[in-house]
């Protein structure tokens, strides 16, 4: 298995990533139009796990099933 890095470089990683460290409330939306609302715990090369507000644990999201995502605040 290829292991892929997380690029910082990009604009887009570092946005995430700055949400993720202020713990900015986000909503994600997918091509069917169902969406959540939570905070980003961490991102990878595949993955978001964005975390609802009442639950324990995240829910891991590929990045490639995602149309859009935007902060909340």
């Amino acid at each position: 298995m290829e292991t892929q890095t997380l690029d910082s470089s990009l604009p887009g990683v570092r946005l995430l990533q700055n949400w993720v460290r202020q713990r900015t409330p986000l909503r994600v939306r997918f091509p069917g139009g169902e969406q959540l609302e939570g905070c980003l715990d961490w991102q990878d090369p595949e993955f978001l796990a964005l975390r609802p507000a009442d639950a324990q644990q995240p829910v891991l999201i590929r990045r490639s099933a995602l149309e859009t995502i935007q902060p909340l605040e």
